[in-house]
């Protein structure tokens, strides 16, 4: 059996706690019907980040970093290899 809802003077539904801070797209169907998607929000200027070639190159980076950990920089050494070049 589905719940039935009712919208409240405020024209609000209550979806219950398990759906709440979720994001959804409200959908007005042709015969009134009101279809409710999940969605997920990106920021426009993050948008890039979701890119395919961006992914490739973010998990390129990340195989990259486990490789290659952190190492302690003597710094007389990169000073002095520095002031040579």
């Amino acid at each position: 059996m589905r719940p039935v809802k009712s919208v409240g003077k405020s024209g609000q539904i209550s979806l219950g706690k398990a759906l709440a801070g979720l994001n959804f797209i409200v959908e007005q169907l042709p015969d009134g019907d009101i279809l409710l998607k999940r969605a997920k929000v990106v920021p426009v200027n993050e948008r890039w980040l979701h890119e395919p070639e961006i992914q490739q190159r973010l998990k390129e980076a990340d195989v990259w970093m486990r490789l290659n950990l952190p190492t302690e920089t003597n710094l007389v050494e990169l000073g002095n290899k520095l002031a040579k070049s």
